[in-house]
């Protein structure tokens, strides 16, 4: 009987550690994704629009804070934003950028910061905490959008910043880019 008690325990222990979502650890993470139009999906857009997003995630204040340095766009802006998702695919919002240049075109920067994210249940999305931990699992990448191509003109999927650099939740889908 006691056997049999400690074996039910032990199932019960491994059953709720197995269903608990993960938890965020360590403190900020940086990530930073190339955009460009070759990675727009579900369409490639060729029109010689480029850029560069750093995005920095600090789980302690539940915060993201972004970088993002566009080069020779063609069309004004209309939006940008973290989507979740693989490369390749496309995927829901969850960070809007909320850029104050709507409309600007040629090289610009967009930077802010936001506590706010948008909810996406069925992408496994429903606090900023899982929100971060997609973002630094890889599983998200930026898009900026423009009049030209509303459902996207660059894109870059989010990866560590170097290999060292995910202490989050220590899983990463994507390389880190390679240091200059």
């Amino acid at each position: 009987m006691r056997r049999t008690f400690l074996y039910g325990l032990m199932t019960a222990l491994l059953v709720v550690g197995a269903t608990t979502a993960p938890r965020a650890q360590g403190g900020k993470q940086t990530l930073v994704a190339v955009l460009s139009g070759g990675s727009e999906a579900p369409n490639v857009v060729n029109t010689g629009a480029y850029g560069k997003a750093v995005i920095t995630i600090d789980p302690s204040a539940g915060e993201v804070t972004w970088v993002i340095d566009v080069f020779n766009f063609p069309a004004g802006l209309t939006a940008s934003h973290i989507h979740a998702g693989a490369a390749g695919t496309a995927g829901p919002i969850i960070i809007d950028f909320k850029p104050g240049i709507i409309g600007v075109s040629g090289p610009f920067q967009l930077s802010g910061s936001t506590k706010d994210f948008i909810a996406r249940p069925a992408a496994g999305i429903r606090s900023m905490e899982e929100a971060m931990i997609a973002i630094a699992a890889g599983n998200a990448y930026v898009n900026v959008h423009s009049q030209a191509n509303p459902g996207g003109e660059i894109r870059g999927q989010l990866c560590p910043a170097k290999a060292s650099d995910n202490g989050y939740n220590a899983i990463a889908i994507c390389s880190p880019i390679p240091q200059q």
